[in-house]
């Protein structure tokens, strides 16, 4: 469960529920030390901060210096000591935001801050409105803009921005100092960073969401006029909130962790069927026969059961099987006919059992027992 933005929900608060998963479409920081949890929408870390040189404010010729990259190696310091300055469009005016060259601008956390949407500015837009290229760009003397808000970050040290002139940057400049600015919390957590409550490393995971919840308060209840009478019948609003579940992000979720090369690795609390019985060959009647019974009696014992009738192969079938990921396959083959045991396998273990038709239903429960614990 981690913090995260209640975004056009509003409210007082939300969470989110996250599976882990290198496929996420989500990212979260998290610290080992104290526990603290949240979407790198909303978390917030503190960076190092490497040693400024004693430098004073002065403009430096660096031609052809387009980039963060380009500018440190061009004065031989590190990105950390550069401001990256981005132009963004909010209500048709253009607003600078500034992250320090090594980190990233998260426009989520930018709309908080400016309590209202805002677009990156097309780069013919930014030579228009401010009259010098993107590369040049800075906050000092900025020309048309009205606001200029810096992360948190930059409310301490020195650094290199641009010089609003082409081939041109400044060294030793003081945000809050030189420039006005507003101080917001603009910048993407990075691994690393220090945890503000405990100050151990944080590290970033990618992550599913498949659940969250709101606190929504009495935000809609009010201007909706929907109340309750409370026990000394005066009318008060109902205080709300939203509890929302993805059943198929779950899936997913599942899928992308608990797979091999073969196929999926359904955990048991949410495998669409239990057991898969497999008939080898669907034109032997004593083999059908039999895994009818076991289909019926397993269904009897409570568990979903999906019977494989079809007339292939049993390569195919089995690698059918393994693909579907169902926990246990029962395969009833030519073993049933010659010594009156059938196979049960483990998906999830491989491991692989010879039982007697009469202790099927013992052994496939005890596996589920084992997969039920886990």
């Amino acid at each position: 469960m981690v913090q995260s933005d209640p975004g056009m929900m509003g409210g007082s608060g939300s969470h989110e529920f996250m599976a882990p998963s290198a496929a996420g479409e989500d990212e979260v920081a998290l610290c080992d030390g104290c526990g603290y949890a949240a979407n790198v929408e909303l978390a917030r870390g503190l960076p190092a901060m490497p040693a400024p040189p004693d430098w004073q404010r002065e403009e430096v010729a660096t031609p052809g210096v387009k980039t963060i990259a380009d500018v440190s190696a061009s004065l031989g310091i590190d990105p950390a000591l550069t401001i990256k300055t981005l132009v963004f469009m909010a209500g048709g005016e253009p607003i600078l935001a500034l992250v320090r060259g090594d980190h990233a601008l998260h426009e989520r956390k930018l709309a908080r801050a400016l309590r209202a949407e805002a677009r990156p500015a097309h780069p013919d837009e930014v030579g228009e409105r401010l009259g010098v290229a993107p590369g040049s760009l800075g906050p000092i003397g900025a020309r048309g803009v009205k606001r200029i808000l810096a992360d948190q970050s930059l409310n301490r040290g020195s650094y290199v921005v641009g010089a609003n002139r082409d081939g041109y940057h400044l060294t030793g400049v003081t945000p809050g100092k030189d420039f006005e600015c507003e101080f917001a919390d603009l910048q993407v957590v990075l691994p690393g960073e220090g945890c503000l409550t405990c100050g151990k490393p944080l590290r970033v995971e990618r992550v599913i969401e498949v659940g969250n919840i709101f606190k929504l308060g009495t935000k809609y209840s009010v201007p909706l006029g929907a109340m309750y009478l409370d026990e000394h019948g005066q009318q008060r609003p109902v205080v709300m909130g939203s509890y929302g579940i993805g059943p198929a992000r779950i899936a997913a979720a599942a899928i992308e962790q608990r797979h091999d090369q073969d196929g999926i690795i359904w955990p048991w609390a949410i495998a669409p069927f239990h057991v898969h019985v497999v008939p080898v060959a669907v034109r032997d009647g004593a083999q059908m026969a039999a895994a009818e019974e076991l289909y019926h009696d397993l269904r009897g014992a409570g568990f979903d059961v999906l019977m494989d009738d079809r007339d292939e192969r049993a390569g195919v079938k089995f690698k059918d099987a393994d693909l579907l990921g169902v926990p246990i396959r029962v395969t009833v083959g030519n073993a049933l006919t010659r010594e009156g045991v059938v196979e049960i396998r483990d998906r999830a273990t491989r491991s692989d059992r010879r039982v007697e038709r009469a202790g099927v239903a013992d052994t496939v429960r005890e596996i589920a027992r084992t997969h039920s614990k886990g």
